[in-house]
């Protein structure tokens, strides 16, 4: 059955008498738009309980109307189904596309044929270089691998877009479509059909938006060597009174008694945080960074002394014991702050991090039996995953350590004196513990920004 709504039900073809339908605006360059009676306001009512053959069809839809159909002779096939209410665009959607075939518009000649396939090229303002950091954090109470407990925390960061667009690109395409990536190039070449395409190009505008979007972090490590009265660590509660409107709590709560606090904090003036934490002991910035990064691409900064020591390798003669070669090998080391930040802007606003500060400090030496030396290091390490608006900032501390300060105590005159001096001289030692503060704040680079 084939009816306009409104005629009698089970009638087999639109009543030859149906008023002219209005014409509308052509408001698309698509073809398929330019047929202004495709959009009638009198729906149509299609039911075939049998196949009917396409083209029989089609000119049944168009009977009644000022829309002339030509399909191509290689239009072939049946319909079977039902539409309700629905316009002749909408008809002739629902049963062309389907089956493969399409339709273009000219005036109110509509043209029907099978689908072709078209090759278009999108551009990727990405750069090739794949980019990947990562972290471990691991603890164990054994000196012997297989003995004892541990723990460790690794993070991996690693971004492929490239890798991740291939993929992408399999799940948009018809089994007929194909693609290449060129990486040198910047370039994708797609060939499918029209409206897969569209879906294509509304895919990498969406990938390059997001995966280009920019995050300004200002990174500030503070040691604070602690006073006695603050040895078991910074008093947040203090702090913040004593700041005042210079910063102000806004994520996480504050700690009853002193320790660990991460949370999120809105700094005003850094100056007056400053000299509240001074309250607490003697505060020494030992870094302040700015650096720009790409969403989900990792910085990493590093600030410190790359110091060396030397290992000793020696090959022995397994029946003699006769040592038959030497070799000495540089080992390196970092001594001082590295900071590891991959952000991730989310759709609300949001910005998560995942952060691994790390301190290193030389503290001794240790001799094998051999002779070689080699550094002893106090490691403060942390990594953790945080959710902070823009403009807020992190705040990480807790990270503390105990070192013991040799002081040299003199008699006055006598102490000074060449020799007999060392008699009216000793040595005090004292444990000082320091804290220190980690203070990140993301910024979202909109172009405006970035021109400033």
């Amino acid at each position: 059955m084939l009816s306009l709504a409104g005629t009698v039900p089970g009638s087999a073809q639109v009543p030859p008498s149906a008023p002219p339908l209005r014409p509308l605006a052509v408001t698309q360059l698509d073809e398929r738009q330019q047929a202004s009676d495709l959009d009638s306001t009198r729906p149509l009512d299609i039911t075939l309980s049998d196949p009917t053959s396409i083209v029989d069809l089609l000119l049944m839809i168009v009977r009644g109307t000022r829309i002339s159909i030509v399909p191509d002779p290689d239009v072939t096939g049946t319909f079977q189904g039902e539409l309700k209410r629905v316009t002749l665009r909408q008809a002739l959607e629902m049963i062309l596309q389907p089956r493969g075939y399409d339709y273009s518009a000219q005036g109110n000649l509509v043209r029907v044929f099978r689908r072709k396939l078209e090759t278009r090229r999108f551009d990727l303002n990405y750069v090739a270089t794949r980019r990947s950091g990562s972290r471990t954090l691991s603890a164990s109470n054994s000196v012997t691998p297989s003995q004892g407990s541990s723990a460790q925390v690794s993070s991996v960061d690693a971004g492929d877009i490239f890798g991740d667009l291939a993929v992408g690109m399999q799940t948009l395409l018809s089994p007929d479509g194909k693609f290449n990536i060129d990486k040198k190039a910047a370039m994708l070449q797609a060939t499918d059909y029209p409206d897969r395409l569209d879906q294509v190009q509304l895919y990498l505008d969406a990938v390059q938006n997001r995966a280009t979007r920019q995050v300004q972090i200002q990174a500030k490590v503070i040691e604070v060597t602690l006073s006695e009265e603050f040895a078991a660590g910074i008093d947040w509660n203090f702090v913040l009174r004593l700041a005042g409107d210079a910063a102000s709590l806004v994520q996480g709560v504050a700690p009853a008694t002193p320790g660990t606090f991460t949370a999120g904090l809105s700094i005003k003036d850094f100056t007056g945080l400053l000299n509240a934490l001074a309250t607490q002991g003697k505060v020494n910035v030992m870094s302040n960074p700015t650096v720009n990064t790409l969403n989900n691409e990792p910085l990493m900064v590093r600030v410190g002394t790359q110091d060396v020591f030397f290992k000793t390798t020696a090959q022995t003669d397994a029946l003699t014991g006769r040592v038959l070669q030497t070799s000495v090998e540089p080992q390196s080391f970092t001594e001082g702050v590295v900071l590891s930040v991959t952000p991730q802007i989310s759709g609300d606003g949001m910005i998560n991090m995942s952060i691994s500060p790390s301190l290193t400090e030389r503290t001794g030496q240790a001799t094998s039996r051999f002779g070689d030396t080699a550094p002893i290091l106090s490691v403060r390490e942390a990594d953790t995953l945080v959710r902070i608006h823009e403009n807020e900032t992190v705040v990480i501390t807790g990270l503390m350590d105990e070192r013991v300060h040799l002081e040299q105590k003199k008699v006055p005159f006598f102490g000074y004196i060449p020799g007999l001096g060392r008699l009216f001289r000793s040595e005090v030692s004292s444990t000082r513990k320091t804290d220190v503060v980690i203070l990140l704040t993301p910024t979202v680079m909109t172009p405006a920004r970035a021109e400033r």
